[in-house]
């Protein structure tokens, strides 16, 4: 069998893997985009919601939970939980584009994504998120 039929199965074998493991728990969300886009000399922001996604959310690695008091008021963050998504998510995370979403009345803030690799090809994003309590 040739190389490039074993790299097709195996990347075939990975997206089914990630959809079988998005199965076993599914969680319909939303993504709320606020997106910072160049306008004449400065920045605009646009804000949108994404057409619906089927992901996975799940426990993550625990830290601390962080209190930020400003001037307004207390939040409370914490970094638990992770979302698994398919290779077609539109999930994005910088520094011009903040996602976020509601699930069972809580918000959430999509902190990093990493691609799931095979051979340089995305089977699909695994994402830290922050829960904003």
């Amino acid at each position: 069998m040739p190389a490039t039929c074993n790299m097709m199965n195996f990347l075939d074998l990975r997206r089914r893997h990630i959809a079988w493991n998005i199965s076993q728990n599914p969680s319909t969300i939303t993504i709320h985009r606020v997106e910072k886009r160049r306008k004449g000399g400065g920045y605009e922001q646009v804000e949108n919601d994404l057409t619906p996604i089927t992901v996975r959310l799940y426990l993550g690695a625990h830290r601390d939970k962080q209190v930020d008091s400003g001037t307004v008021g207390t939040v409370y963050n914490d970094t638990v939980y992770s979302l698994l998504a398919d290779e077609f998510a539109d999930i994005r995370a910088g520094t011009d584009v903040t996602d976020s979403f509601n699930w069972h009345e809580e918000k959430y803030i999509i902190g990093q994504i990493v691609p799931n690799l095979v051979m340089g090809v995305t089977v699909g994003y695994q994402a830290i998120l922050e829960r904003v309590m």
